[in-house]
């Protein structure tokens, strides 16, 4: 089954709200938060529902705004997620900014 760009968008946000990386949806465009529920609803038919993933992807989180991202980077706690940062923000716009931010924070959590 095909999902389209507005069922993605709308999966997103509901994954979000409910704190899961995976939504459902069934051809009537019902989502689901389990897979089992999506397939009930559909008969066990597995061409009739869709997983969305909705984990947040390395490149989408470099799409942040520099006062965004700045403040993601004072609040984290674990060296791995600002390293992880660190290592996007050099892949993608390479503001130097936010480099100098997570090397700092890196050495605080040290």
């Amino acid at each position: 089954m095909e999902v389209t760009k507005e069922q993605k968008k709308q999966a997103q946000e509901l994954a979000s709200k409910h704190k899961v990386k995976s939504i459902f949806i069934n051809e009537s465009g019902e989502f689901f938060t389990e897979q089992n529920l999506a397939a009930l609803s559909v008969g066990g038919d597995k061409e009739k529902f869709a997983e969305i993933n909705c984990a947040v992807s390395v490149k989408e989180e470099i799409t942040l705004s520099q006062e965004e991202l700045l403040a993601q980077i004072e609040a984290a706690t674990v060296k791995a997620a600002v390293g992880k940062m660190l290592a996007a923000e050099k892949k993608g716009e390479n503001r130097q900014v936010i480099i100098d931010a997570c090397t700092a924070k890196l050495a605080a959590l040290k």
